[in-house]
């Protein structure tokens, strides 16, 4: 038996194994993208965020699907305004026939029933379709420049880590390097 034969084709197939893992890994690769929007009244249009959503604004979060076919997580900043006597920050969903703005709490019914209403007709910019397919393509091709790497780091510690134990075992057992066996003492 030679150990060390089988012990290069173990490591041929650990190595094999990575690849293909690595290589699959980046061509199933899905980028996550999320964008931020905020909506300030009932009637009102989306509006692409710059900065944060303020903390006492509603967020909800949704995905909806790119005109590429992309899904893109959906941020909605949902503003506050002041209600009643003591200026109670609730999130207007409704605006009646007399112009009245009704507002609610954020984990209302109400905000619910306005926040399936507004993904409904959430669609999004053409701009912002643009931007985003190019923005999930600069990282899908990111993510493959980073897994291969990777993977060529991984091999050359691995391929570096095989050849140590081989040296060492080698040496233990009086082998000569490039060697399966001992050389035979016949003249």
């Amino acid at each position: 038996m030679n150990i060390f034969d089988g012990s290069r084709r173990i490591a041929y197939l650990a190595g094999g194994l990575a690849t293909a893992g690595t290589l699959i890994f980046a061509a199933t690769y899905d980028p996550y993208i999320s964008v931020d929007y905020s909506i300030a009244r009932p009637r009102g249009s989306f509006q692409r965020m710059k900065g944060a959503c303020p903390s006492e604004a509603a967020r909800h979060y949704f995905t909806t699907t790119s005109s590429y076919g992309k899904q893109v997580s959906i941020d909605l900043c949902l503003f506050t305004m002041p209600f009643g006597k003591n200026n109670d920050q609730l999130v207007p969903y409704k605006i009646d026939e007399k112009n009245m703005v009704w507002g609610a709490g954020s984990y209302s019914s109400e905000v619910s029933a306005y926040e399936r209403e507004l993904e409904s007709r959430f669609v999004l910019p053409a701009e912002d379709s643009k931007w985003l397919e190019k923005e999930i393509s600069h990282r899908y091709w990111d993510n493959w420049k980073e897994s291969l790497k990777n993977l060529g780091i991984g091999l050359a510690i691995f391929a570096g880590f095989v050849w140590v134990v081989g040296w060492i075992t080698r040496g233990f057992m009086g082998i000569p390097q490039g060697m399966d066996k001992k050389p035979s003492n016949e003249t």
